[in-house]
C-alpha cells in the first residue's frame, strides 16, 4: 500500500475523458492524520475529476496531486455522506498532496457549488 501523498496507481479509464479507476486500496484518514476513521476505498474503484474546459488552463483534469482527492470526494458522496463534508476531505487532501491552502479553498467552494447546484 502506498502513502497517500505519494499514492500513484490510478489509470484513465478508456470510456471518458475524465474517469479515472483506483489500481490499489487507497486509505485517507477521515478529519485528520491518524484519526482512527479511515476511509479504505478499493482497487477498481472508478471515480471523475470533472473540470470545465473553459477551466482546463487553471486546473488540468489530469492533474495527479488532485486525483486521489477526486477519488475521496466522490466515494464519500456514494456512501451517502453530506456535500460539504465530502467537499471538506476533498481540500484536506488536495493540500495533503500539496496542492498550496489557498488555491485548495478555491477548489472545495468549485467542488461543492457543483455538487450543490449542478
Amino acid at each position: 500500500m502506498s502513502n497517500f501523498s505519494t499514492f500513484n496507481a490510478f489509470t484513465r479509464a478508456i470510456e471518458t475523458r475524465t474517469d479515472y479507476m483506483l489500481g490499489e486500496k487507497l486509505v485517507w484518514d477521515i478529519g485528520a492524520k491518524g484519526s482512527g476513521w479511515p476511509l479504505i476505498i478499493t482497487t477498481g474503484f472508478r471515480f471523475n475529476i470533472s473540470v470545465p474546459r473553459l477551466l482546463e488552463w487553471l486546473l488540468s483534469p489530469h492533474n495527479r496531486r488532485i486525483l486521489p482527492a477526486a477519488a475521496i470526494h466522490d466515494v464519500l458522496l456514494n456512501r451517502g455522506h453530506d456535500k460539504a463534508f465530502a467537499s471538506s476531505e476533498f481540500r484536506r487532501a488536495c493540500i495533503a498532496r500539496g496542492v498550496h491552502p489557498a488555491f485548495a479553498w478555491v477548489l472545495f467552494f468549485a467542488t461543492l457549488i457543483k455538487t450543490q447546484f449542478l
